[in-house]
């Protein structure tokens, strides 16, 4: 069983979307891209106890505010059911061609491989009759002549796909509560836990003593209050006035009711909450296994940013022991390590359209130029850092992107207000692994709508028409590798002094000769070697990051600014060069300042 499609129209920040989904899934997307609120439209949609809450929802949670002419509508797909799921849904199935992606009109032939499947759709309205809000679920199938569900979808019908949102794994307060939709809320129900202990509670709770008969000072109080009552209406005055512990509602003891666990401190227990995140964690991973283990893997958990306030390698055992629970699990994250955890695709990007509020969805899947051999030994973490990031900078080696990233952190450094820090702006440096590979991944990440920028030494003509096509930055350097460019760019000066620091400190490589002499020649035919020989342990990068503004190479500097400039600017259309917006940009502030 598992969560293959969601629709949704009008709620919070998206008009419209139409998500795929198969199986455990990754959802990945900028900030404030619509991820959260996809979550949130499943919750209302299969959460057993979220419309419990009132209101429902309110103003805010329709797209632009306008609740008074449109719905909060929110259809999900849920198939693959198995046969006791069917026989309890038999007058709501419906069939579903996992093959291409589409809901079957009729019923399927005896050898066709559709797979069973319920539709669930969340309406939401204002009434302005009653001047509130309403919300209701139910199911698609079967609809009256109008084409209206005639079936309402009940809380314990919803409960049986075990839909349940981690807003974070730390979920605190919530997670050993008693609230509606609490973990331990959810596990007492997945084991048909009836919680009849309210009644014995609250008798008990009638008859805790709070002050008065064990207070004499307060008591005195209290009978002078009695007193002074019964002068006024003595014959309707009952028993003394007397504190309670609460109002005694059901409803307050499932706020107030919390977990302790031991601290280390013999004989003391402290709230759930106020314990350490690994103990927090532990308990959330032990409590959703118990869940998929009653239910026999009839789940759906969705999870956001597993990463909060947990070290890499914990996040990728968190995740590793959720995926490993059964079910089905849905994730949002900006962790690289996160991730990792996922083959390309089960990734899936989500991005909004600003304006219009429309959420699209795109499945990666690896170019075909990546063997995916490569991918899972070398290449992952870099290319799911591209993945998390809104723009792209693309270049040969890995020489060319540690060198880079550290100029760029000391140019905005000694200068913030005409560079800034690549990563700082959304940039994320790819290292394509050869100058072949340049056109290929940049047109890839276009098209997951990444905005791509290209950094490369000099091509062949039909190599440069390619990689220009593919890219909305292009930056040919004009020499024939990366070294060239930093002994012919970088004051020999500046050479001679990182040499001589290398040398001082014993970093200079036993396996690369000195300078064999105190001549300018000697010094930039040891950094050549020095450069050439030692690819990607970050020699060149450590030679940049140490150099003062007016020695930083010519050529890094305009992709710099460049770059800073992008990111500042409305995106480009199409056939528009950055140059040609910067030239306009100066004329018309020219312009305006002769006049």
């Amino acid at each position: 069983m598992y969560l293959a499609r969601v629709q949704v129209e009008n709620f919070r920040g998206i008009s419209s979307t139409d998500v795929a989904l198969s199986g455990n899934t990754v959802l990945l997307g900028d900030n404030n891209s619509g991820k959260s609120t996809l979550l949130e439209a499943v919750e209302l949609a299969l959460g057993a106890d979220r419309l419990f809450r009132r209101p429902v929802i309110d103003e805010h949670d329709f797209y632009a505010g306008r609740y008074k002419d449109e719905e909060v509508r929110v259809e999900v797909m849920v198939v693959d059911l198995d046969d006791e799921l069917q026989s309890r849904f038999r007058n709501h199935l419906e069939y579903w061609d996992a093959s291409n992606g589409a809901l079957l009109t009729s019923l399927p032939g005896a050898t066709s491989e559709a797979l069973p499947c319920i539709r669930i759709r969340f309406v939401g309205r204002y009434d302005a009759d009653d001047d509130d809000f309403d919300g209701r679920t139910w199911f698609c199938s079967p609809e009256n002549e109008e084409g209206q569900p005639t079936s309402e979808a009940r809380s314990a019908d919803k409960r049986e796909f075990g839909f349940l949102l981690l807003r974070a794994l730390r979920t605190g307060n919530r997670a050993m509560s008693m609230e509606r939709g609490s973990l331990l809320d959810f596990v007492l129900r997945a084991f048909e836990v009836e919680v009849q202990m309210w009644e014995n509670l609250l008798e008990k709770l009638r008859a805790v003593p709070v002050a008065g008969d064990d207070n004499e000072e307060f008591g005195q109080v209290l009978s002078s209050i009695d007193s002074a009552m019964k002068q006024i209406v003595a014959s309707e005055w009952a028993d003394a006035p007397h504190l309670r512990v609460s109002e005694l509602t059901r409803e307050d003891l499932r706020h107030v009711l919390r977990s302790f666990m031991a601290t280390g401190a013999a004989g003391y227990a402290a709230p759930f909450n106020h314990q350490g995140s690994g103990t927090v964690n532990s308990l959330v991973i032990a409590m959703l296994t118990l869940i998929a283990q009653k239910r026999n893997g009839r789940v759906i958990f969705a999870m956001e940013e597993p990463e909060i306030s947990v070290p890499p390698m914990v996040q990728k055992r968190v995740v590793d022991l959720i995926l490993g629970l059964g079910g089905q699990a849905i994730f949002t994250t900006h962790s690289p390590y996160v991730l990792e955890e996922f083959e390309p695709e089960r990734m899936i990007v989500l991005a909004r359209e600003h304006g219009t509020g429309v959420l699209t969805s795109t499945q990666v899947l690896l170019p075909l130029h990546l063997r995916a051999k490569a991918f899972r030994m070398g290449i992952r973490t870099r290319f799911c850092e591209a993945l998390l990031a809104r723009r792209v900078l693309i270049t040969e080696g890995d020489t060319e992107a540690a060198s880079y990233a550290a100029l760029a952190k000391t140019a905005a450094r000694v200068n913030p207000m005409r560079f800034a820090r690549l990563d700082t702006r959304g940039w994320a440096i790819f290292d394509a692994q050869g100058e072949t590979n340049v056109a290929g991944f940049a047109g890839y990440f276009r098209a997951l709508g990444k905005e791509v920028a290209s950094v490369f030494d000099k091509q062949p003509a039909d190599r440069l028409a390619e990689i220009t096509a593919n890219s909305d930055h292009v930056f040919e350097q004009p020499h024939a590798g990366f070294e060239d460019l930093l002994l012919d760019e970088v004051p020999i000066s500046a050479i001679r002094n990182h040499v001589d620091s290398l040398i001082s400190d014993g970093g200079w490589p036993s396996h690369v000769a000195a300078p064999e002499d105190a001549s300018d020649a000697a010094y930039k035919k040891a950094a050549r070697k020095l450069l050439s020989k030692t690819k990607g342990d970050r020699f060149a990068a450590e030679l940049v990051a140490g150099l003062d503004e007016a020695d930083f190479p010519v050529s890094m500097v305009e992709v710099l600014e460049r770059l800073k400039v992008a990111s500042e600017s409305a995106p480009l259309r199409e056939g528009e060069d950055i140059v040609a917006r910067q030239d306009n940009t100066e004329e018309s502030a020219g312009g305006n300042a002769a006049q």
